[in-house]
C-alpha cells in the first residue's frame, strides 16, 4: 500500500501514479479482445470520455496486417473496471428494451473483468443530423425519436419489474435528485437556501409526478445517446440506457424536448408534446386526458429533472474535474426558469401556491448570483 505524508500531490505526480495501472488495463483489455476476436487483426481507438467513470473503445477488425486497407467489423468496447454493477444493469437492460426499441446488441462479455463488446451504430449522434437540417427534416427526426419513445413504453411495466428488476422512480429517488441543486449549485454560487420555499417545492412537485402514468423511463433520453444507425440510416440507435427505471411518462419526453444541448422555441416544444399525446393516444398508452394537460405535466418534471441536472452538472465540474459541462447550464437555467414562469401561471391552484413564492426567490436572489458567477467566470 502507497501513503503519501505530504498534504497535496502535484497533477504530474498523480498522472505518473495512474499510468501503470492505465496501462495495465490497457493490457487485460487486449488480451481479452485477443482471445474473443481469435485469429482476428484490429486495432483499437480511445473514445472521448462521457459524465461516468466508463471508458469506450473503438476495435476495428481488419484483414490482414494492421496497415491493410480492408476492414471487415467495427465495434464499441465498454471498459467499466469500477462499475460492474452499472455493466450488469446495462446488459439486464439491453435485453429488457431490445424488444421495442434499436439498442445495441451485444457481442462478448466478462462482467467479472468489466469489458463488453457491443454493436457499433457509428459516429453521428442525433445531434449531429439536426445541424444544418430543414425545418421539416427536424420535424422528422423529433417524430421519429418521438415514435421510438412510445414503443419503449409499451413494454409492460410488470415485465419491467418481474423478469429484469427494474426499481421505482419513487419519491425518495426523486427527492435525491433534487437535492443535487441545494448540495452543489446553490453553494457554488453563493446563496443560502431557503429552506421552508425549498420544502414546499419538492413536496408539490412529487405529489403531482408520481400521479402520472407510469413507463420504463431511459432518464437520459436525449441528443447525445441517440444515434444514427450505421447499418440503416432511418433507425435511431438508443445507447446509455443502464439507469433506466419506472416512473412518470413525461421524464423520458422533456429529456428530448427541452434537451441541456439543443435549443428550440417554446412554441416548437409545445407542438411536438401535442405531437407526443397523439402518438400515446394512437399506440393506446395510458396518458394525460387533454394535450395540455401533458404540457403541464412536462413542465412538472421538467422543474425536477432541471434542479438536478444543475446539480449534476456543477457536481461534475467540482468533484470529477469536468468542466465542459459549465458551458451548457446556461441553457439549462433557461428551460428551469420558463417551466417555474409557466407553473407560476398556467399550473394548478395547488402548484402556483407553492411555485409562485419560490420562483419569486428564484429571480430575486438566486437568478442575480448565478448571473454574477457565470457571467463573470464561464461565458
Amino acid at each position: 500500500m502507497l501513503f503519501m505524508t505530504e498534504k497535496t500531490i502535484t497533477d504530474e505526480r498523480i498522472l505518473e501514479l495512474a499510468i501503470p495501472a492505465i496501462n495495465t488495463r490497457q493490457e487485460s483489455l487486449e488480451c481479452w479482445l485477443k482471445q474473443v476476436f481469435e485469429n482476428q487483426t484490429f486495432t483499437l481507438e480511445s473514445l472521448p470520455g462521457d459524465a461516468s467513470a466508463r471508458r469506450y473503445h473503438r476495435i476495428q477488425l481488419v484483414a490482414g496486417g494492421t496497415d491493410d486497407t480492408t476492414k471487415i467489423a467495427r465495434y464499441i468496447v465498454m471498459d467499466s473496471a469500477d462499475e460492474q454493477d452499472a455493466m450488469q444493469q446495462f446488459i439486464n437492460v439491453a435485453k429488457l428494451m431490445s424488444q421495442a426499441i434499436n439498442v445495441p446488441t451485444l457481442i462478448a462479455q466478462d462482467v467479472t473483468k468489466g469489458f463488453l463488446v457491443l454493436q457499433d451504430f457509428g459516429a453521428v449522434e442525433f445531434a449531429h443530423l439536426l445541424v444544418g437540417a430543414t425545418p421539416a427534416q427536424v420535424n422528422d427526426y423529433y417524430q421519429s425519436a418521438m415514435q421510438a419513445l412510445v414503443a419503449l413504453q409499451q413494454i409492460p411495466v410488470e415485465t419491467a419489474k418481474s423478469q429484469h428488476q427494474l426499481p421505482d422512480y419513487d419519491a425518495a429517488m426523486l427527492t435525491r435528485e433534487m437535492d443535487l441543486f441545494s448540495e452543489w449549485f446553490i453553494p457554488h454560487i453563493g446563496v443560502t437556501l431557503d429552506t421552508s420555499l425549498w420544502e414546499n417545492l419538492k413536496s408539490a412537485l412529487i405529489e403531482e409526478i408520481v400521479l402520472q402514468p407510469q413507463v420504463i423511463v431511459h432518464r437520459d433520453y436525449h441528443s447525445r445517446n441517440l444515434m444514427q444507425d450505421q447499418a440503416d440510416n432511418t433507425r435511431l440507435g438508443v445507447i446509455d440506457f443502464q439507469d433506466a427505471v419506472i416512473g412518470a411518462h413525461s421524464y423520458d419526453l422533456v429529456s428530448l424536448l427541452r434537451d441541456a444541448y439543443v435549443e428550440w422555441s417554446e412554441a416548437q416544444v409545445t407542438q411536438w408534446i401535442h405531437d407526443f399525446w397523439q402518438l400515446q393516444k394512437q399506440a393506446g398508452l395510458a396518458t394525460a386526458d387533454s394535450a395540455e394537460q401533458l404540457e403541464s405535466q412536462v413542465n412538472i418534471m421538467g422543474v425536477q429533472r432541471h434542479l438536478k441536472v444543475l446539480g449534476i452538472f456543477i457536481r461534475l465540474y467540482e468533484r470529477d474535474g469536468k468542466s465542459r459541462y459549465l458551458a451548457d447550464i446556461p441553457k439549462v437555467m433557461r428551460d428551469f426558469l420558463f417551466e417555474l414562469e409557466w407553473l407560476s401561471t398556467k399550473g394548478s391552484a395547488r402548484l402556483q401556491q407553492v411555485v409562485l413564492p419560490f420562483n419569486q426567490w428564484i429571480l430575486d436572489t438566486v437568478l442575480p448570483a448565478y448571473q454574477t458567477k457565470f457571467v463573470q467566470q464561464y461565458i
